[in-house]
């Protein structure tokens, strides 16, 4: 698809930097820039992080999870005392989008140029998603140049999309903490970044990720270093939060101290979080079923890695058990250092939380 980059960049830098590097997670990586703020918006939690990647790890130079007491306050209000104090730089902040109005599509094309595909995507791209075109922005990678089928030789091609409107929010929170961003990715594809960076022989295998959102929560597929599958369900934190009160006398206090890791739970406690799982297990079966359908694969994942809030080891052995598969956290600790100034008590509390945020400052600008 051809657009006017030159007059873009003129009438919005935001939406043009989001256009001029949006996705590549399939492409070979560049270093990243060093010393960049990433910020990771959540209903619940947002993840402040500066940082820089360096040639053997990850040096974290600030660190703050910012609580959302109240869950629908406006994120500029509680950024605001971080970015507006100078505490975190206001410049080249990177940041991730994901839900209803973010999609990702695998679609087969006959093989082309890329130029050749560019231009034929204006024509194709509304029949593979449920919005006008021109209340998206898109972008894509090719995953396969070249496929054998019985149509004729074919090529794989992610295509990423997120509503205009859904962009436009995010920006203008931004806009009004006076920052400026060089970065907007999708939520599940920054944290495939993390799962590269900080388990490379995974990335190159087999391997589910689930990214646990609040209201949505994500399940990508990785096989032979390359996302192959990505879906949206529709169960996130809130979801277990609400089933947990309903199925026990656990009041909200408890269940945050429970998920921030401050103590283990009961047996009655490690029950009722397996039964409340039980949707969510259930949605993962199905989409996991489609994708063995869809691929043609008959190899089953080698593990499921998690990132995002509910990372207890009730939730890794419900799922477990429930897929028959093993979850773990992606294990980002190894391969991190930090200034004198982080606290490491928050680090290794919220380190389920961070694979978003360190994917997002680890891709190429």
């Amino acid at each position: 698809m051809k657009m006017d980059f030159e007059k873009l960049k003129k009438l919005s830098p935001d939406f043009f930097a989001f256009l001029e590097g949006f996705s590549r997670k399939i492409l070979p990586k560049k270093e990243a820039v060093s010393g960049v703020t990433v910020c990771d918006l959540g209903r619940e939690r947002t993840v402040l992080l500066e940082l820089e990647k360096r040639s053997e790890h990850v040096f974290i130079r600030k660190l703050d999870i910012l609580k959302n007491t109240f869950r629908d306050q406006s994120p500029a209000l509680v950024l605001k005392p971080f970015l507006d104090g100078k505490k975190f730089q206001k410049e080249r902040i990177r940041t991730a989008l994901k839900g209803h109005g973010v999609m990702i599509r695998f679609i087969r094309f006959p093989k082309m140029k890329v130029e050749e595909l560019r231009s034929a995507m204006k024509y194709e791209v509304e029949q593979y998603i449920p919005f006008e075109l021109n209340d998206v922005v898109l972008d894509f990678d090719v995953v396969e140049e070249s496929l054998k089928s019985d149509d004729g030789e074919k090529m794989e091609v992610m295509l990423a999309v997120i509503k205009r409107l859904e962009l436009e929010a995010t920006l203008e929170i931004f806009r009004n903490l006076e920052c400026r961003l060089s970065v907007v990715d999708v939520t599940i594809l920054s944290a495939m970044t993390a799962l590269e960076y900080f388990h490379p022989g995974d990335f190159s295998g087999h391997v589910g990720l689930l990214d646990l959102g609040g209201e949505i929560s994500t399940l990508g597929i990785v096989r032979d270093g390359k996302p192959r599958f990505i879906r949206d369900l529709s169960y996130g934190t809130l979801d277990l939060h609400k089933r947990l009160k309903t199925r026990s006398n656990l009041t909200e206090e408890r269940i945050e101290k429970l998920f921030e890791g401050q103590e283990a739970s009961s047996p009655e406690e490690t029950q009722a979080i397996s039964e409340s799982l039980e949707g969510l297990i259930g949605d993962l079966r199905v989409s996991l079923d489609y994708y063995h359908e869809q691929s043609g694969q008959s190899r089953s994942l080698a593990k499921l890695f998690l990132s995002g809030g509910m990372s207890h080891p009730a939730v890794l052995k419900a799922l477990s058990e429930g897929l028959q598969l093993p979850v773990s956290n992606i294990d980002v600790l190894a391969k991190i250092q930090c200034a004198p100034e982080v606290d490491q008590t928050l680090l290794k509390t919220n380190a389920p939380l961070l694979p978003v945020a360190l994917g997002l400052g680890l891709r190429d600008a």
